[in-house]
């Protein structure tokens, strides 16, 4: 028959074991609220388990059931251990997040132990012998060098959890310290009755009554994280909250009168009027504030953007504030600092503002001829393709100018002569450009012009002109002093549309045609498509 004491003994465990159980699920429930509900059903977790292992112990059990039980109550031990280390972990710092090293910590150790724990009926390391007895507890254990490490390791790991629980106490408010001492006093019930366990006291006769001790712990821990909310937001006064606030707040009553302020707002009116007292409560809110802000208010309040001279900018918010009959009482005005948000915007403006103009540049460069500052091909063909889309308005005249025996000049006298020769002929075409003329170099020494509403006779007219003006040119020798100056010719071909070809491509093929004519009847002259020629005087 089983003595009375041990049955009452192994329903405490089993009534332990169905505490924790609960507490566990209870706390599940509530790990989205907070990470220490997680941390505090793992503990109670385990400790369901450790109690379930311990309630057998108490009876006499057969030696091959005592020996695996007593090993599976590792698992909860280690467990347990660590549940509660998180529990004090997230109740000192709600924002902890365990790193790499920790995770090792926790979870590497109590690995190696259970390993020690499952080989110990081979090395004797955990339990160095376990004796049978012919009475309650009915085994006596004795401990080895495994078992000593495995119980330093949890005190270590539970004075830790207690050093962050009694500086988070320290430090905390009132309410925080409330609730961190209710987790200290319960980490102090199972620490005495472990001591007193280990010890060997009279009182426990060799009987581990630690699960028990555990238990009271996580009743108390789930009454401090479910009861008191732990470490969900503390209350604080109204005040503090104003205060710590960075925007600016003014509240003004319905006459007028400035009845609060924030510390930020009493800086910026500071800033704003420092001729006036730095506590504005008691003074016309027109001293300090603009009329926009006192002005007629709209039912979903007001919002807009203020600066500064001094470079404050803010946006400001004004809403009225109204009793619960809806009369109004008064407004709040909160001012947000947008100064670096401004002045990014405007850094940001500048640089797509010189983007822009890079970019136009660019662009203009890209058409441009590098060397004589005109039009180049790729400028030219879209160009002259618009104006002579509207020959059929206005004719539209196109001459081709080559400069005569070129390869000569720079085989003469240089390629440098060669260039400036270029820049004399591409400056006098230029200057004798009306608005709307389209002039280009598309070639090494060819030049084309296009000049909208010109006929035949006003373009040939237009092309003596420009191969008289370049034969009066005088382009001195590059690095030769002494030298005299190039003398040059120029040959033209001219072509009018719609007359001599409807589309640009048409249109400068003729008057190539016309060039290569005037090359060939001797150069320095003027032939139009139709092959009438004009040489040169």
């Amino acid at each position: 028959m089983v003595d009375p004491a041990v049955a009452v003994l192994c329903a405490a465990f089993v009534v332990a074991a169905v505490l924790n159980l609960i507490t566990a699920v209870v706390a599940r429930r509530h790990r989205a609220a907070t990470p220490a509900a997680g941390a505090l059903a793992w503990a109670a977790a385990s400790l369901t388990f450790w109690s379930a292992v311990g309630a057998p112990l108490n009876l006499p059990v057969p030696r091959a059931v005592h020996d695996v039980l007593v090993h599976a109550s590792f698992v909860g031990i280690l467990g347990a251990v660590v549940g509660l280390h998180l529990l004090a972990r997230f109740a000192s710092d709600p924002h902890f997040r365990p790193r790499r090293r920790h995770t090792a910590f926790l979870v590497g150790v109590p690995a190696a132990i259970l390993l020690a724990v499952a080989t110990d009926p081979w090395h004797h390391l955990v339990f160095s012998r376990i004796s049978p007895l012919d009475r309650s507890p009915w085994f006596r254990v004795e401990f080895g060098p495994v078992f000593w490490v495995h119980t330093a390791w949890c005190y270590l790991v539970l004075g830790l959890a207690f050093r962050r629980l009694a500086v988070g106490w320290w430090r905390g408010s009132a309410l925080l310290r409330r609730q961190l001492g209710t987790l200290l006093l319960a980490g102090l019930v199972p620490l005495g009755g472990n001591v007193a366990v280990l010890a060997g006291t009279d009182a426990l006769a060799g009987r581990d009554l630690t699960p028990l001790f555990f238990t009271v712990t996580a009743l108390l821990s789930a009454w401090a994280l479910l009861s008191t909310r732990l470490l969900q937001v503390v209350p604080v006064a109204r005040e503090r909250v104003l205060e710590t606030v960075q925007d600016v707040i003014v509240v003004v009553d319905a006459g007028g009168v400035v009845v609060d302020v924030n510390a930020a707002a009493r800086r910026y009116l500071h800033l704003r009027r420092p001729d006036l007292p730095a506590d504005p409560v008691g003074r016309p809110a027109h001293q300090f504030l603009t009329p926009r802000a006192l002005g007629d208010l709209p039912a979903d309040g007001l919002s807009y953007s203020v600066g500064y001279a001094h470079g404050l900018h803010l946006d400001i918010r004004v809403s009225a504030l109204r009793d619960r009959r809806g009369r109004v009482l008064g407004r709040v005005v909160v001012g947000r600092d947008v100064t670096e948000l401004v002045q990014a915007r405007e850094r940001l403006e500048e640089q797509v503002a010189v983007a822009e103009e890079l970019r136009a540049r660019l662009a203009e460069e890209a058409v441009r001829d590098p060397l004589t500052g005109l039009h180049n091909r790729r400028h030219f063909d879209p160009a002259a393709a618009a104006l002579v889309a509207g020959a059929h308005r206005a004719p539209v005249g196109l001459l081709v100018l080559d400069v005569d025996h070129f390869k000569a000049v720079n085989d003469t006298h240089g390629h440098a002569t060669g260039d400036r020769v270029l820049v004399e002929v591409a400056a006098l075409l230029a200057g004798s450009a009306r608005p709307g003329d389209l002039v280009a170099r598309t070639g090494g020494e060819e030049f084309v012009l296009v000049l909208a509403g010109t006929d035949e006779e006003a373009l040939a007219q237009r092309a003596e002109q420009v191969r008289a003006g370049c034969a009066r040119l005088r382009v001195p020798v590059q690095g030769r002093a002494g030298d005299p100056p190039v003398r040059l010719t120029v040959s033209l071909g001219t072509a009018v549309a719609p007359r001599d070809g409807t589309d640009a491509a048409g249109l400068l093929a003729a008057a190539d045609r016309a060039l290569y004519a005037a090359k060939a009847a001797g150069r320095d002259r003027v032939v139009a498509a139709e092959g009438a020629g004009s040489p040169g005087r």
